[in-house]
């Protein structure tokens, strides 16, 4: 019998309806594992292709790069791995960037690297041979996670309890939005009709807000349907189909994924129509690429909200 939780409404639109008999998920998908400290990748359809590549340290951020490529950051810098060989090809490290969260690459080869430190959160940007071009820092802000770009080429990420923030290499800080229920702000993007979407931690969801910095719709969040286990809601992905693919991060442990289900995905009108749980495989996740229709060898980014091939600059 299907248990159904109550629906939230907000300006209109269905928000937090789910099912706890939710069917699993049905994807090929990468996925970062924080608390063991690798990476996945996993094809629900042929399970028999799994595999799970372990790493030197814990990672937040990772992008296909081309080349069939994966780039991840390290606590000073990126590195660079194979993913037909599943081996390191690249790696930049440099104390300057202790403290790196997250690292992207733009088409032209340049590589932005952000993180915090006790003076705020700073950001470098690196040419194409790796030399620094540029440095920002932000002294007002802190506990950066994920980065990315607007298609105006400015930052776009989360900071402290529940901000968002735009801000450019140049150190300012074009706007700011505080969210409602935000409880550790984690990854931001912009979709073509300028709104962003934010998970927001603890808050167990992900939230739209228009260009008049209302929150617009909302996905997953309290109240949570009895039993699921919503945790903390970290990396997601915008489907093409607009549906969304979310982390709930369990935990720092290792076994913490026992708790819930790793990944969830929900359709636009907020019903949660896919999970997928495999706590002997994996940890807790806090990133994910769905490579269902993307093409490894090419750049790709979610500069305009959905996850595809960069075909210009940034």
């Amino acid at each position: 019998m299907k248990i159904l939780t109550a629906v939230v409404l907000l300006t209109g639109l269905a928000a937090g309806a789910a099912e706890l008999n939710v069917p699993p998920l049905q994807h090929r998908f990468l996925a970062e594992d924080e608390s063991r400290s690798q990476l996945l990748l996993v094809d629900t359809a042929h399970p028999e292709k799994n595999w799970a590549l372990k790493f030197p340290e814990r990672y937040r951020d990772f992008q296909l790069v081309g080349n069939q490529r994966v780039l991840l950051n390290t606590s000073q810098g990126f590195r660079e791995y194979d993913l037909q060989t599943r081996t390191m090809v690249r790696e930049v490290k440099d104390a300057r960037f202790t403290g790196c969260f997250t690292a992207r690459r733009l088409p032209d080869g340049r590589t932005v690297l952000g993180g915090n430190r006790k003076t705020g959160v700073f950001f470098f940007e690196l040419g194409a041979d790796d030399k620094v071009l540029r440095s920002a820092e932000f002294p007002t802000l802190n506990t950066l996670r994920t980065v990315r770009f607007t298609p105006r080429g400015t930052l776009l990420f989360g900071a402290g309890g529940e901000k968002i923030v735009e801000a450019n290499l140049e150190g300012k800080i074009l706007r700011t939005v505080n969210v409602p229920g935000a409880k550790h702000t984690y990854h931001v993007i912009e979709k073509t009709d300028g709104n962003w979407l934010a998970t927001i931690g603890y808050g167990f969801a992900v939230v739209e807000i228009d260009r008049t910095d209302k929150v617009v719709r909302r996905w997953g969040g309290a109240p949570a349907p009895a039993g699921l286990g919503l945790h903390f809601f970290s990396g997601f992905q915008l489907l093409k189909n607009g549906n969304l693919v979310v982390c709930n991060w369990t935990g720092h442990g290792a076994e913490d994924s026992a708790k819930a289900p790793q990944l969830l995905e929900y359709a636009p009108d907020g019903k949660l129509v896919g999970q997928w749980h495999d706590a002997k495989m994996a940890g807790s996740l806090h990133g994910i690429i769905v490579l269902d229709d993307l093409d490894t060898k090419l750049l790709n980014d979610d500069t305009n909200g959905v996850l595809g091939p960069v075909l210009k600059g940034i």
